[in-house]
């Protein structure tokens, strides 16, 4: 018969146990960066069409955060026409839920290859074709997320197995 895992000192046994508490949080946190991947995409009813970009840049926008201090944002900006059914429509939308971004490099970024007058995909809903966007999804915030989510669950997971299997070795 085997003895039961008892922790002579109390401490190994407690970071065990903290690990494994971090290690939930980790993969609650992933699974929140899951969902919000699932709802940053489009969905598969929605149509494509081409378009032509009318203008491109980088809006300015100041924001209160929640310690009443304000921080400045950088919202990219685009306008696009593109046509269903014989009717031409103008859209403003990169991808749905788009947050404006803490720098303005990164906000740049997202539309340097959105000149006026290029050529692009609008895709569309269909049964409300006013509703159109440039990218399928913006997974930049849910992928962060998610990745960070498992990089915590599993290190956290795989410390507090060695703790807790170093504590009933020295226990047997």
């Amino acid at each position: 018969m085997s003895k039961p895992a008892s922790c002579p000192n109390a401490s190994p046994c407690i970071l065990s146990y903290f690990m494994l508490a971090i290690s939930l949080g980790g993969f609650v946190y992933a699974g929140l960066g899951w969902m919000g991947l699932q709802q940053a995409q489009i969905p598969d009813s929605w149509q494509a069409t081409p378009g032509q970009i009318l203008e491109s840049h980088v809006e300015s926008l100041t924001q209160t955060k929640a310690n009443g201090k304000p921080i400045e944002m950088f919202q990219p900006h685009v306008r696009y026409r593109y046509e269903v059914d014989g009717s031409f429509l103008i859209g403003d939308q990169l991808s749905i839920h788009h947050p404006a971004r803490t720098l303005r490099g990164v906000a740049e970024t997202e539309i340097e290859d959105l000149p006026q007058g290029t050529n692009v995909t609008v895709h569309y809903n269909p049964a409300a074709p006013d509703e159109a966007v440039l990218r399928k999804a913006d997974t930049i915030g849910p992928m962060q997320a998610l990745s960070a989510g498992l990089v915590i669950a599993l290190t956290s997971l795989a410390i507090g197995v060695i703790s807790f299997r170093r504590n009933k070795q020295k226990a047997s």
